[in-house]
Protein backbone atom coordinates (compact mmCIF):
# COMPACT_ATOMS: atom_id res chain seq x y z
CA UNK A 1 0.00 0.00 0.00
CA UNK A 2 1.16 3.43 -0.97
CA UNK A 3 0.70 6.00 1.37
CA UNK A 4 0.49 9.81 0.63
CA UNK A 5 2.40 12.14 2.36
CA UNK A 6 0.06 14.14 4.43
CA UNK A 7 -0.17 18.69 3.59
CA UNK A 8 -0.44 21.05 6.43
CA UNK A 9 -1.01 25.22 5.65
CA UNK A 10 -0.11 27.29 8.25
CA UNK A 11 -1.14 31.13 8.58
CA UNK A 12 0.72 33.57 10.91
CA UNK A 13 -1.50 36.89 11.18
CA UNK A 14 1.46 38.92 13.20
CA UNK A 15 2.89 41.56 12.29
CA UNK A 16 5.90 40.40 14.36
CA UNK A 17 7.93 37.68 12.47
CA UNK A 18 9.98 36.67 15.88
CA UNK A 19 6.41 36.86 17.89
CA UNK A 20 4.90 34.62 20.55
CA UNK A 21 2.11 33.59 17.23
CA UNK A 22 5.09 33.13 15.16
CA UNK A 23 7.17 30.71 17.30
CA UNK A 24 4.03 28.79 18.17
CA UNK A 25 3.01 28.47 14.28
CA UNK A 26 6.68 27.47 13.39
CA UNK A 27 6.47 24.97 16.25
CA UNK A 28 3.49 23.18 15.29
CA UNK A 29 4.71 23.03 12.02
CA UNK A 30 8.07 21.60 13.13
CA UNK A 31 5.86 18.83 14.84
CA UNK A 32 4.03 18.06 11.14
CA UNK A 33 7.07 18.04 9.31
CA UNK A 34 8.80 15.40 11.98
CA UNK A 35 5.35 13.76 11.37
CA UNK A 36 6.25 13.08 7.71
CA UNK A 37 4.38 16.24 6.31
CA UNK A 38 4.57 18.61 3.88
CA UNK A 39 4.03 22.42 5.09
CA UNK A 40 4.08 25.68 4.06
CA UNK A 41 3.69 28.15 6.12
CA UNK A 42 1.92 31.77 4.82
CA UNK A 43 2.71 34.94 6.82
CA UNK A 44 0.05 37.38 6.42
CA UNK A 45 1.61 40.53 7.08
CA UNK A 46 3.97 40.31 3.94
CA UNK A 47 1.38 39.25 1.53
CA UNK A 48 -0.99 41.27 -0.95
CA UNK A 49 -4.32 40.55 -0.04
CA UNK A 50 -7.27 42.55 -0.82
CA UNK A 51 -10.56 43.03 0.92
CA UNK A 52 -13.59 40.76 -0.46
CA UNK A 53 -15.84 42.53 -3.01
CA UNK A 54 -18.36 41.29 -2.10
CA UNK A 55 -18.83 40.29 -6.09
CA UNK A 56 -20.06 36.93 -5.37
CA UNK A 57 -17.91 35.38 -8.38
CA UNK A 58 -17.15 32.71 -5.51
CA UNK A 59 -20.47 31.30 -5.56
CA UNK A 60 -20.16 29.98 -9.19
CA UNK A 61 -16.23 29.49 -9.01
CA UNK A 62 -13.91 27.66 -6.27
CA UNK A 63 -11.66 30.66 -5.87
CA UNK A 64 -12.01 34.91 -6.03
CA UNK A 65 -12.24 36.59 -8.90
CA UNK A 66 -9.91 39.15 -7.32
CA UNK A 67 -6.11 38.84 -8.48
CA UNK A 68 -3.94 39.11 -5.61
CA UNK A 69 -2.12 36.38 -3.35
CA UNK A 70 -5.01 34.39 -2.36
CA UNK A 71 -5.03 32.57 -5.65
CA UNK A 72 -2.20 29.87 -4.67
CA UNK A 73 -4.10 29.84 -1.06
CA UNK A 74 -7.46 28.26 -2.37
CA UNK A 75 -4.90 25.84 -4.05
CA UNK A 76 -2.91 25.02 -1.17
CA UNK A 77 -6.09 24.92 1.48
CA UNK A 78 -8.25 22.23 -1.31
CA UNK A 79 -5.14 19.94 -0.96
CA UNK A 80 -4.10 20.19 2.52
CA UNK A 81 -4.90 17.48 5.08
CA UNK A 82 -4.77 20.01 7.77
CA UNK A 83 -4.60 23.99 8.83
CA UNK A 84 -3.21 26.27 11.22
CA UNK A 85 -4.52 29.65 11.51
CA UNK A 86 -2.27 31.61 14.29
CA UNK A 87 -3.11 35.23 15.33
CA UNK A 88 -1.97 37.71 18.41
CA UNK A 89 -5.65 39.29 19.93
CA UNK A 90 -5.68 43.01 19.28
CA UNK A 91 -8.48 44.90 20.68
CA UNK A 92 -10.24 41.89 21.49
CA UNK A 93 -10.27 40.16 17.97
CA UNK A 94 -7.58 39.07 15.47
CA UNK A 95 -5.74 41.16 14.09
CA UNK A 96 -6.86 42.82 10.69
CA UNK A 97 -4.57 40.65 8.82
CA UNK A 98 -6.11 37.47 10.22
CA UNK A 99 -10.16 39.20 9.80
CA UNK A 100 -9.20 39.57 6.33
CA UNK A 101 -7.79 36.02 5.77
CA UNK A 102 -10.89 34.85 6.87
CA UNK A 103 -13.34 37.19 4.88
CA UNK A 104 -11.40 35.93 1.91
CA UNK A 105 -11.64 32.10 2.72
CA UNK A 106 -15.63 32.58 1.50
CA UNK A 107 -14.37 30.81 -1.18
CA UNK A 108 -13.99 27.51 0.24
CA UNK A 109 -18.06 26.79 0.15
CA UNK A 110 -20.08 26.77 -2.30
CA UNK A 111 -24.13 28.69 -2.75
CA UNK A 112 -24.95 26.17 -0.80
CA UNK A 113 -22.93 26.80 2.35
CA UNK A 114 -21.53 23.20 1.60
CA UNK A 115 -17.57 22.84 2.04
CA UNK A 116 -16.34 22.47 -1.68
CA UNK A 117 -13.13 20.72 -0.56
CA UNK A 118 -13.93 19.02 2.68
CA UNK A 119 -13.51 18.93 5.97
CA UNK A 120 -9.99 20.29 7.34
CA UNK A 121 -8.77 19.85 10.24
CA UNK A 122 -7.82 22.95 11.97
CA UNK A 123 -5.86 24.11 14.83
CA UNK A 124 -5.86 27.51 15.84
CA UNK A 125 -3.37 29.39 17.95
CA UNK A 126 -4.34 33.13 19.54
CA UNK A 127 -1.43 35.17 21.70
CA UNK A 128 -2.95 37.83 23.92
CA UNK A 129 -1.80 40.09 26.62
CA UNK A 130 -4.26 39.47 28.80
CA UNK A 131 -3.32 37.06 31.80
CA UNK A 132 -6.47 35.23 31.96
CA UNK A 133 -6.14 32.73 28.94
CA UNK A 134 -10.61 32.43 28.95
CA UNK A 135 -10.30 35.90 28.83
CA UNK A 136 -11.67 36.19 24.94
CA UNK A 137 -13.12 32.51 25.03
CA UNK A 138 -16.50 33.69 23.55
CA UNK A 139 -14.74 34.96 20.75
CA UNK A 140 -13.05 32.12 20.21
CA UNK A 141 -16.25 30.04 19.76
CA UNK A 142 -17.66 32.80 17.60
CA UNK A 143 -14.40 32.48 15.52
CA UNK A 144 -15.08 28.91 15.55
CA UNK A 145 -18.22 28.61 14.69
CA UNK A 146 -17.19 30.83 11.27
CA UNK A 147 -14.61 28.84 10.62
CA UNK A 148 -16.72 25.12 10.92
CA UNK A 149 -18.96 26.88 8.49
CA UNK A 150 -15.94 26.78 5.70
CA UNK A 151 -15.15 23.71 6.39
CA UNK A 152 -12.20 24.33 8.87
CA UNK A 153 -13.09 21.83 11.82
CA UNK A 154 -11.18 23.15 14.94
CA UNK A 155 -9.85 19.94 16.89
CA UNK A 156 -7.31 22.39 19.28
CA UNK A 157 -6.83 25.97 20.30
CA UNK A 158 -3.62 26.61 21.80
CA UNK A 159 -3.40 30.27 23.69
CA UNK A 160 -0.54 31.95 25.03
CA UNK A 161 -1.32 34.37 27.57
CA UNK A 162 0.61 37.36 29.31
CA UNK A 163 1.98 37.49 26.22
CA UNK A 164 3.27 40.75 26.49
CA UNK A 165 7.18 39.90 25.55
CA UNK A 166 7.37 38.68 22.26
CA UNK A 167 9.45 35.87 24.02
CA UNK A 168 6.90 34.71 26.15
CA UNK A 169 6.28 31.44 23.98
CA UNK A 170 9.42 30.61 23.26
CA UNK A 171 10.02 30.43 27.41
CA UNK A 172 7.01 28.28 27.84
CA UNK A 173 8.46 24.67 27.71
CA UNK A 174 5.36 23.09 28.25
CA UNK A 175 3.42 25.56 25.61
CA UNK A 176 6.52 24.75 23.25
CA UNK A 177 5.78 20.94 23.95
CA UNK A 178 2.26 20.87 23.60
CA UNK A 179 2.47 23.11 20.30
CA UNK A 180 4.96 20.41 18.99
CA UNK A 181 2.89 17.59 19.99
CA UNK A 182 -0.29 19.36 18.27
CA UNK A 183 1.61 19.49 15.05
CA UNK A 184 2.79 15.64 15.03
CA UNK A 185 -0.68 14.75 16.30
CA UNK A 186 -2.65 16.72 13.28
CA UNK A 187 -1.26 15.30 10.68
CA UNK A 188 -0.80 11.42 12.11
Amino acid sequence: MICCMKKMVAFIGSPRKEGNTSTIVREISRGAKEAGAEVKIYNLNEMTLKPCQSCFYCRQAENCATKDDMQSVYADIKNADAIVIGSPIYMSQVTAQTKLLIDRLFPLIDANFKPRFGVKKTVVVYSQGQDEAGAFQRYFEYNANVLKMLGLDIVDTIICSGANDPQTAVKNESLMAKAFKTGRELVE
